[in-house]
């Protein structure tokens, strides 16, 4: 079984042991990534690693690469030769939420049936820097009309639901519980 978060721990261990840029490190990760993949055909093993490696180091020509890029190349490399280039993109968002765990960093991301009104956006931002101790806040919405009205928002991995769409499905699920517990001796059979 492949786990993402040992290969990303793998990473970042040698992003800091080398002291390496990590914005460009997994800038150039990202890119390689695509560039990879986008090869056609299955591409893993040494002799394929080698190829693909010779393939990058000619693109990049007289360029110096910097720590972080050149640890880059290296993971993707090694990736193609242990045949695990098609996880890529969970391991990359690891890195990314591991990262944005030791920054202190905290995505936000609303659901909401109205766009809101006012500063909706700074607000929460604010409230959950607060509340969390967070250095950054990102936030994204997107409406969703089935919410019927009211915000779901995603913090970290919590998920605060304030919708509408939410409270008749509580409402529902009361409704079918309370009928259950109605037996027909308990209303004289009528």
């Amino acid at each position: 079984m492949f786990h993402p978060g040992h290969w990303a721990a793998a990473y970042l261990n040698s992003l800091e042991r080398e002291g390496a840029d990590f914005e460009d490190s997994i800038a150039m990760l990202g890119i390689l990534s695509s560039w990879a993949r986008s090869l056609p055909g299955e591409v893993f093993g040494c002799s394929a690693a080698k190829k693909i490696e010779t393939l990058i180091r000619r693109g990049i020509g007289e360029k110096k690469l910097s720590t972080g890029e050149e640890i880059a190349v290296r993971f993707v490399t090694l990736m193609v030769k242990k045949n695990k280039l098609r996880y890529i993109d969970p391991v990359i968002n690891e890195i990314k939420r591991s990262l944005d765990k030791k920054n202190r960093v905290l995505t936000i991301s609303a659901e909401y049936a109205l766009p809101p009104a006012g500063d909706f956006e700074s607000r929460i931002k604010e409230a959950v820097k607060k509340q969390t101790g967070a250095h950054e806040v990102r936030y994204s919405g997107r409406p969703r009309p089935e919410l019927i009205g009211g915000y779901r928002l995603r913090i970290g991995d919590t998920v605060i639901d304030a919708s509408i769409l939410s409270r008749l499905s509580k409402l529902e699920d009361q409704l079918i519980t309370g009928a259950d517990r109605i037996s027909p001796a308990a209303d004289g059979g009528n």
